[in-house]
């Protein structure tokens, strides 16, 4: 505004053809709103903190004694969460080369292939899962998705091996059973479905993809009551009825 207003002033009172300033008083004033609406977006963007927080038992302490490495690492794993993939990555590899520890190495590894994974590049996620695996075996993070892609890709039988280390590693990994009862329910082994998608329950009450899968087991099985109690639960964890409405309709078609 107080460029306008000196522009106006430039041209009404002191007699300066409008032309002389103009463009270069608009040039201003674009680049001042272009600062402007970058800080406004950027200040919406979640701290860094909040990422340090969500992915505390991934990250642990890798850089712990590098500030601007772990700085980059948790722009990361923001980048990850913005869907901006491609820069994502491009952090990542940049880190690879500093990482001095396998703690530094493994979560770095880590987003690299859940960024691959997410941006649909299934085969590239599995060979960085592998990679992981071979300086962290017992990751139970890492082998409960790779069980899942290896299900992508229709090898079940390697997939339900790296589900078992999931859970035998961890056995409160509440993804890892809902990943390996969404395989039995692809093999129609309802049974230990429901026993997986119930101990996932267990582990978190709220867990909406656990209280689907039931729902719609429960519904295929034409047990009422069952279907009823899972599907309040995946409700008031934050499924839509259309969406679960929808779902119970497309498997039952299936069957029939």
């Amino acid at each position: 505004m107080g460029l306008i207003a000196f522009y106006l002033y430039d041209v009404l009172r002191l007699k300066t053809p409008f032309q002389k300033n103009l463009f270069r008083t608009l040039a201003i004033v674009f680049m001042l709103l272009g600062t402007l609406v970058r800080v406004f977006n950027g200040g919406r963007r979640n701290s860094l903190n909040v990422y340090e927080k969500a992915y505390a038992d991934i990250i642990g302490y890798a850089f712990n004694n590098k500030t601007l490495l772990r700085k980059k690492l948790l722009c990361a794993c923001r980048l990850y969460n913005e869907s901006n993939y491609r820069k994502a990555i491009k952090y990542l590899v940049e880190l690879l080369p500093e990482c001095e520890y396998d703690r530094d190495r493994v979560p770095v590894l880590f987003f690299i292939a859940l960024c691959y994974e997410d941006a649909g590049a299934n085969e590239d996620a599995i060979k960085v899962y592998y990679d992981l695996l071979s300086i962290d075996a017992d990751n139970t993070h890492a082998h409960s998705n790779l069980g899942r892609l290896l299900i992508e890709v229709g090898d079940f039988k390697t997939a339900v091996g790296h589900y078992n280390k999931a859970v035998e590693f961890d056995p409160n990994n509440y993804s890892a059973y809902v990943n390996r009862a969404n395989y039995y329910f692809k093999v129609q082994d309802f049974e230990n479905a429901i026993a997986d998608a119930q101990k996932a329950l267990s582990i978190k009450n709220n867990g909406s993809e656990a209280a689907s899968l039931l729902t719609i087991i429960y519904a295929l099985q034409n047990d009422e009551e069952n279907k009823k109690k899972y599907y309040h639960i995946s409700i008031t964890s934050g499924k839509s009825p259309e969406d679960m409405n929808a779902a119970i309709e497309y498997f039952l078609n299936e069957q029939n």
